[in-house]
């Protein structure tokens, strides 16, 4: 276990200004995404009561009405936008911690697979520095989301503490696609176990591409291309013939979860080349 805390730690170095950096911009991203909902409350206000366009008409009923309504679903709108770019980031590092190992002026990849550890230790290691950094964009978020309500929640002089109930206010706001879901279980399947399955599917693909060159790239595409239509094909199923889908999507999650382990394992111990 030590000897992969130790791989973690120095894949977790290599990248940890950038992450900060990402960090930042999903902050920055949020605070714009206030500014804007909040420029927009009060313009529509002031146009749809021919009232002069104030701060001040948010401390109003008017302007208490139109935040619960819309200003806290614009927000969650932003937040979202911003979150869902901050992952997609990360799961491209998730190519990217491969192939920068192979492509560096040092070949990095030469002297971890030639370490004295299990080479499956390498793969665990980049493994837990993509989820831990999806993980943490997640986290983060949520903070966001506490930090923006508390702006509008001064600004409109808002009394009620319940207001800044990150999970109550602002998850409920999205009426369609919940990033960061307030259903338990649905949180667990998607941000949970869902982003580790995404990374160890993108793993997998990669060292198929690595292990098959000549063809790899088509069948690495291939192989997320079949994960992804699987999930969809379970979803479109369930609606169809109203079978339960959490069911179906755990069969799904575990039955990926072992082939994907097995390929990589097999791969990266066998047929692997630095």
């Amino acid at each position: 276990m030590n000897k992969l805390f130790t791989l973690y730690d120095i894949e977790f170095k290599r990248i940890y200004k950038l992450y900060s950096a990402l960090i930042c911009m999903l902050f920055i991203g949020n605070l714009v995404g206030v500014v804007i909902s909040i420029k927009n409350s009060v313009e529509s206000i002031s146009l749809n009561n021919n009232l002069p366009p104030n701060l001040n008409i948010l401390k109003t009923n008017l302007g208490l009405d139109f935040i619960n309504d819309i200003t806290i679903g614009d927000i969650y709108m932003y937040g979202s936008f911003v979150l869902a770019v901050s992952v997609l980031i990360c799961l491209f590092y998730a190519f990217i911690i491969w192939y920068r190992d192979y492509f560096s002026k040092c070949k990095t990849i030469y002297t971890l697979l030639t370490l004295p550890k299990q080479r499956f230790n390498v793969y665990l290691a980049k493994l837990m520095t993509v989820v831990i950094m999806i993980y943490g964009v997640i986290v983060s978020q949520i903070l966001f989301w506490y930090i923006d309500l508390n702006i509008v929640k001064h600004i409109a002089k808002i009394g009620s503490p319940g207001f800044v109930n990150v999970f109550k206010n602002i998850m409920n706001a999205g009426s369609q696609i919940n990033i960061v879901s307030p259903n338990i279980v649905e949180f667990f399947m998607l941000d949970i176990i869902g982003v580790i399955l995404a990374v160890i599917v993108i793993f997998t693909a990669v060292l198929i591409e690595r292990c098959t060159k000549k063809i790899g790239i088509i069948l690495g595409a291939v192989y997320i291309l079949l994960s992804v239509f699987g999930y969809i094909y379970i979803i479109v199923l369930s609606r169809t013939l109203m079978i339960n889908l959490l069911f179906w999507h755990i069969i799904y999650y575990i039955f990926l979860l072992c082939i994907s382990l097995f390929i990589s394992y097999y791969l990266i111990n066998n047929k692997i080349s630095v």
